[in-house]
């Protein structure tokens, strides 16, 4: 079976369905508020009400509406016209603020539709009718429920009961609506409505840490089962914590089931062609069977009637919901939940509920851990395991071929149905009895448990996972964290690893007011940001796919570095500290690179694993069977020049100056050491690096990359200015042997390096000879069934002047106050349409600039194309793990885009009223330039600024801020690139720079606002 429906006409909580369904034994006695029909016992992410039902309802409703906004339900009243200001200002005046913008208040059969801003102020969306005549139903779906992916069987239309009594707000009422066509609808009376309500509410509480966030835009919902796509969602819905990462597979498998756990950082031999390092597939520690009255549960079986897979961001859980009838008629409701522990990295938990709907009777559940793993490329990692079922936990123990001991310990238990509060779990439930299995390479746990029908039987299961890596003796600290947590609660557990989740949230979360799905798909993004990245191993990095798939083996790239490191200097600075402690460490492989090829310094690797040796494979095989050789290792060498910025970039930003007179300083020096031996003096005076590859990976072995020569001078520069300011420590200094004619040379080069800028256009030429190459226009190309490069054939790519990423435009994202300001926008428009973004890192660097640059159209699409990268898999390879790098990518068009935020020089601050004096430690301001998209009517968004914590909020008009802290930060408001104003900004106040007549007014401390 291929597929299956994504939902059936069943309740979305089972023991809610023995209440609620007429033939239901325990309806008779059930209250009234849960005596309703089967298909409203489930959890609606969209209500619709007809407004005259809410009126007549009055204070019974009220609060029941605002228990779902609290919930992240968001609530549509839909009232006849007239009544809509006077309905918007009376429900504005209720709830939190921040609960009112899930709530909307529109007019049905008109166009008049209001929302709510972050103060829960009512403001107009719509005031009148579209040319298209669109109305504010219409207008709210559009806008709202379907860019959040809210599919019509999670939305809910109450319209008044003829019979009860409640006038309908129009004629036409709810039910007659066509964009609700697909939705479940119910009608009502007043009392009727807060039934339905009340029951929303209590589905929630039911399910208790299986119930998924009702916020559309907190979740990844993936409804059904699809061979075609299974392997996609294995991606998308992977759960990480920075220590390991594991595929979304089912818990039982299925016949495409691609499981797999990463250890970050751990690598063994892949079966490739060149024998490349990848990284190492740990035991399965996920697989679950279960059989319910001696039939096994299978996804892909017949008689599923309903199966879902949401991904809850804000806790980092994977749930699972499905409904199944049997070929024996038993019919049984199972929800799964996976977690990796963000409070203790080496934890994993998993849990289970199973509830029969219409039998009395057995469920077996056998809880494995498997080394009958292989990686992708067919390499088998492990060498041998032993198992140990003796012990109080179950143990397996693997040596992989390389010498990496890792060792799982599992203890799965029973959970009684009422436990006291703070009571330790018991060892086995009643009704429960449990053994243990094992063979050569792996070991089970078997519970036989018995179940009563309508009643929830609950399973936990916590595993850990140690390497040698971390410890001399695996096993013994795996036997004693598994001996701790089993006298730990499920709900202790999950509300550790929940907490530590929303103190992620908390420094990184960003709200967009007006732009749901780019507001949802950075929240994707960021989930899987703060996954990949582990702040207490400087050993390993993040590669390009993170920790969700096995795509380039795991390998760092220059992604890492450019579009990774600036998200967690701003928002997990001890994550960006340990990235680049990582790319420290690998500076011997670098060096013996750099020795290699003849160059002084350091060249990293242009795909590195765990020693800094160059991984890049020399050659691939094609689809077609054709061998062909990899150039990017031994020509792509603007990474050297990117590590250096990142390592510099997280010095300023973070003030770290330990690292930065460290091993950030050596990181400048020996890189700035490559550089200098690299370019070549030439007859015209300049300094040329020759036979490269840029980003644009379609041209090789080209002279003078603008976006590496523009790269090695900011290096150059930045290692002579560190060496010269004294900012380097001693000792660093004497271990490098640094002569003192080096910082010179290294100024002379970049003063000479050419730079590829035409005198007379200012546009910046992508490499020498470019602009002779034949003229190129992606709109020729619009609709095309394979990569550009395909279609156009290697000979042809090579010889015209289409770009396959950002390159020239990834320089002005970069550097952008080195660029001209005119050059800035006239560059971005020549490269743009010759750009076919053949690479995910692409189309987040062309919002960032169009942004910027306030073109809006093409950053608005550029902005959906970075989002869609994954979520909808645009590029087609999302199968071998999420896009990492377009995630940072998105992050960065937000914040150095959209909102603006860039360094401020000591020399540039305003002169005049506007001036604030800079804290003696900091020689830059923060600086805030916002560039809000159309219909973006409010962003918020934290940074960590040298140790400060900044709220920034942008408006129409306005720029707020707060900061946290210990010290003072001067902040800056630019026009036009220039600072307008500045203030010295204390820990604990706010402040407000407004927009007027073109120009900032002077910052204004605030107390709300």
């Amino acid at each position: 079976m291929s597929s299956l429906p994504d939902s059936a006409p069943m309740p979305d909580s089972a023991p809610f369905l023995m209440r609620g369904g007429s033939s239901s034994p325990a309806a008779a006695s059930a209250p009234a508020a849960i005596r309703l029909p089967a298909e409203l016992h489930r959890r609606f992410r969209f209500l619709a009400i007809d407004g005259g039902l809410v009126a007549q309802a009055g204070d019974r409703a009220a609060p029941l509406i605002d228990a779902l906004l609290a919930m992240g339900a968001r609530v549509a009243v839909l009232a006849a016209a007239e009544a809509v200001p006077d309905l918007a200002r009376r429900l504005g005046r209720r709830g939190r603020a921040e609960e009112r913008r899930r709530l909307f208040v529109g007019a049905l059969g008109a166009a008049e539709l209001h929302g709510f801003d972050r103060r829960g102020d009512a403001v107009p969306l719509v005031a009148r009718a579209a040319p298209d005549g669109r109305s504010a139903l219409a207008e709210l779906l559009a806008r709202v429920v379907a860019p959040l992916r809210i599919e019509p069987r999670d939305r809910l239309a109450i319209s008044p009961d003829p019979g009860g009594g409640a006038p309908a707000a129009y004629a036409g009422g709810l039910r007659d609506a066509p964009e609700l066509a697909g939705a479940i609808h119910a009608t009502a009376s007043a009392q009727r409505l807060c039934d339905i309500l009340a029951l929303q509410r209590e589905l929630d509480l039911e399910l208790g840490p299986h119930a998924a966030p009702r916020d559309a835009a907190w979740v990844i919902d993936e409804p059904g089962f699809d061979v075609a796509r299974e392997h996609e969602i294995e991606s998308l819905l992977a759960i990480a914590n920075g220590y390991l990462g594991s595929r979304a597979s089912l818990a039982e498998g299925s016949s495409v089931s691609r499981p797999a756990t990463f250890i970050a950082g751990a690598f063994e031999p892949s079966a490739d062609v060149s024998r490349v390092p990848e990284l190492v597939i740990a035991p399965d520690w996920g697989r679950l069977s279960v059989v319910i009255e001696g039939e096994p549960f299978s996804a892909e079986t017949r008689g599923v009637l309903h199966h879902r897979r949401e991904l809850d961001m804000r806790r980092g859980v994977l749930l699972r919901d499905c409904l199944r009838c049997g070929e024996g008629g038993h019919l049984a409701r199972l929800h799964t939940l996976h977690a990796a522990s963000l409070a203790d990295r080496h934890v994993l938990m998993e849990a289970v509920s199973v509830a029969p709907l219409n039998f009395t009777g057995t469920i077996r559940v056998d809880a494995i851990l498997s080394g009958d793993v292989k990686s992708a490329s067919g390499a088998a990692h492990w060498k041998r395991f032993a198992a140990d079922a003796s012990a109080r936990s179950l143990i397996l123990v693997g040596r992989t071929h390389g010498g990496l001991v890792t060792a799982m310990t599992s203890h799965l238990r029973v959970l009684p149905e009422q436990a006291a509060e703070g009571a330790p779990p018991p060892e086995a439930a009643e009704g429960a009895r449990c053994a243990r299995t094992s063979d050569a390479r792996s070991i089970a746990e078997r519970c036989e448990v018995s179940v009563r029908v309508a009643e929830r039987r609950r399973l936990f299961r916590t595993t850990t996972l140690h390497t040698s890596r971390d410890t001399p003796a695996p096993r013994q600290a795996g036997e004693a964290l598994q001996a701790e947590l089993s006298a730990r609660t499920m709900d202790d557990l999950l509300g550790e690893h929940a907490r530590a989740w929303a103190e992620r949230w908390r420094r990184a979360d960003v709200e967009i007011d007006g732009a749901p799905k780019i507001e949802r798909a950075l929240r994707f993004a960021l989930y899987h940001l703060i996954g990949s990245a582990n702040p207490d191993d400087p050993r390993c990095s993040v590669g390009a796919r993170g920790l969700s798939g096995e795509a380039y083996r795991g390998h760092v790239f220059w992604d890492t570095d450019i579009f990774l490191v600036p998200f967690y200097a701003h928002c997990y600075p001890e994550a960006a500290r340990a990235l680049l402690l990582y790319r420290h460490r690998t500076l011997p492989g670098a060096r013996r690179k750099a020795r290699a090829l003849g160059y002084e310094g350091a060249l990293y690797a242009w795909e590195s694993a765990d020693t800094g040796d160059e991984t890049t494979p020399p050659l691939v095989i094609t689809p077609f069977g054709e061998v062909t050789r990899v150039l990017s290792g031994e020509q792509e060498h603007h990474i050297s020049a990117d590590v250096a910025y990142a390592a510099h970039a997280y010095g300023r930003a973070t003030g770290d100056l330990d690292f930065a007179r460290g091993e950030g300083a050596e990181i400048l020096i020996e890189t700035a050491r490559f550089w200098a031996s690299r370019a070549e003096l030439g007859p015209d005076g300049r300094a040329h690096i020759r036979r490269v590859i840029g980003p644009d990976e379609y041209h090789e072995g080209v002279d003078d990359n603008a976006f590496t020569n523009w790269m090695a001078r900011y290096n150059l520069r930045a290692a002579a200015a560190t060496v010269r300011r004294g900012d380097a420590r001693g000792d660093v200094l004497a271990r490098l042997d640094l002569r003192p004619e080096e910082a010179d040379r290294w100024c002379d080069v970049a003063d000479r390096i050419a730079l590829g800028i035409d005198p007379e256009t200012g546009l910046i030429e992508q490499f020498a000879g470019y602009f002779r190459l034949a003229p190129f226009s992606i709109a020729d190309h619009a609709v095309r069934s394979a990569p550009i490069d395909v279609l156009l054939g290697r000979e042809r790519t090579q010889g015209c002047q289409v770009v396959k990423q950002a390159d020239v435009v990834q320089l002005v994202a970069l550097l952008w106050s080195a660029v001209p300001a005119r050059a800035r926008r006239d560059n971005f428009l020549y490269y743009e349409p010759r750009t076919a973004h053949g690479s995910s890192l692409s189309p987040g660097a062309h919002a960032l600039v169009a942004a910027r640059l306030d073109l809006h159209a093409l950053a608005e699409r550029y902005f959906d194309q970075t989002a869609d990268i994954d979520l909808g898999n645009t590029m087609g390879n999302a199968a071998g793990g999420v896009h990492i790098a377009a995630m940072g990518s998105l992050w960065q068009a937000v914040a150095f885009g959209v909102a603006g935020i860039t360094r401020v020089p000591r020399s540039e601050r305003p002169d005049g009223p506007g001036r604030a004096p800079l804290p003696p430690a900091d020689d830059e301001a923060i600086g805030i330039e916002p560039h809000l998209l159309p219909g973006w009517r409010h962003l918020e968004i934290p940074i960590s600024w040298r140790g400060r914590a900044l709220e920034i909020h942008v408006e129409d008009g306005a720029v707020e801020v707060a900061l946290e802290g210990s010290a003072p930060l001067t902040i800056c408001a630019l026009d036009a690139g220039a600072p307008a104003c500045a203030v010295l900004a204390e820990p604990g106040r706010r402040y407000v720079a407004r927009r007027a007549g073109g120009r900032f007014h002077p910052w204004e401390e605030v107390t709300t606002w």
